[in-house]
């Protein structure tokens, strides 16, 4: 016990989240807010929110945050109906989805997505891949597809909101087994037969999560289950699976998440770096998550403080535009003239006056 405790402690962590599940998680999660500009905000605040406790609760050492991407898979090429039954994602989400981008862009955050593939194609990929490079690896995801994952060093974490609170169920193989009855790997098996109708995935007629459970229970895969279709009870499970056995091969096929995908990715890419970044503080600034600058330690904000009142220099070389500025200079509240030469190499200037009067300035050059 020891000695497996030491070999997570000397393990690397890397955290890999399902953008679009834990988003549109929020979505529903979070009651609806925007800024003064109108932009719907509550799906990034949920996320944002999820994000940051896990960075404290993991403690990783690397982290990506994978995206599906809206053109076909090459699920669709086989089965053009897959998630066919699925609506469209509504609008207040969608323009939720490049403003998450682009902060997550500023927290130095990497995210992923591949081609052809989706998000949990991307995740499997890279889950299985680190394990193998000894890395302990933590899946977030509100998907429980993904819990066909679980494996040593392979955590899966599904978000729960109860009461208006979220929690954290994980996920090892063990906790698959006991909440579901059957392992990780048998997992997808029971979706196979089962089917789901939020991916449009067939299934076997009559078969319900119950009967294909105990039918996996008993002989572990479909492909085992061929061998003893006559020992299937009730009768009408056996009937169904007679007549549709290539359908639950195929649904298998379909709910398998897809373990080797071409993705050419450096593990240095994932590190976690600074999160709170300027960039990051004038993003939240701008969806005015007020009760998120806390995060901000207190050289941000002064940075961030000394970018909105630093002065704007400007070298001015013709007549013209030294009377566009004093236009300018009217309306400004505080101007400053540089003098002395500037050398092509430098633009450091000798000299600034300040110049505040340029209105009464103008008229008294245009008298003489």
């Amino acid at each position: 016990m020891r000695e497996e405790e030491s070999d997570l402690e000397t393990r690397k962590k890397v955290v890999l989240i399902d953008g679009h599940s834990i988003l549109n998680r929020a979505f529903y999660g979070v009651p609806e807010l925007t800024n003064s500009a109108g932009l719907h905000t509550n799906a990034v605040y949920g996320f944002l929110n999820i994000l940051l406790k896990l960075v404290e609760e993991e403690r990783a050492d690397y982290l990506a945050v994978a995206f599906d991407l809206p053109a076909p898979t090459f699920r669709h090429e086989r089965y053009a109906d897959y998630k066919g039954t699925r609506k469209s994602m509504p609008d207040e989400l969608r323009e939720q989805v490049p403003l998450l981008k682009e902060l997550l862009a500023a927290m130095n955050i990497k995210t992923v997505s591949l081609a052809g593939y989706e998000a949990d194609d991307v995740i499997g990929t890279l889950a299985k891949r680190y394990q193998k490079e000894g890395l302990e690896v933590t899946v977030v995801s509100g998907d429980r597809d993904l819990l066909q994952l679980a494996d040593s060093h392979i955590l899966i974490r599904l978000p729960k909101t109860s009461r208006g609170k979220t929690e954290m169920l994980d996920f090892t193989p063990a906790a698959v087994k006991e909440a579901y009855g059957v392992t990780p790997e048998e997992f997808i098996d029971v979706k196979g037969l089962m089917g789901d109708s939020s991916d449009n995935i067939p299934g076997v007629p009559s078969i319900g999560e119950k009967t294909a459970t105990a039918l996996i229970q008993s002989w572990h895969s479909i492909e085992n289950l061929k061998e003893h279709l006559e020992e299937v009870k009730p009768p009408r499970a056996k009937k169904a699976l007679e007549e549709h056995f290539e359908d639950a091969v195929f649904s298998k096929w379909l709910a398998t998440i897809c373990l080797d995908a071409p993705l050419t990715l450096d593990l240095s890419e994932l590190a976690l770096g600074e999160l709170y970044t300027s960039e990051a503080y004038e993003q939240i600034q701008r969806l005015e998550f007020r009760s998120l600058l806390k995060h901000f330690g207190s050289e941000v904000q002064r940075e961030h403080m000394r970018a909105q009142h630093r002065p704007r220099i400007e070298l001015i070389q013709t007549e013209e535009a030294l009377w566009e500025a004093a236009e300018r200079a009217v309306k400004a509240g505080e101007i400053g003239i540089a003098r002395g030469e500037l050398s092509p190499r430098s633009a450091a200037m000798r000299s600034v006056y300040p110049f505040c009067s340029v209105g009464n300035r103008r008229r008294e050059s245009a008298n003489n």
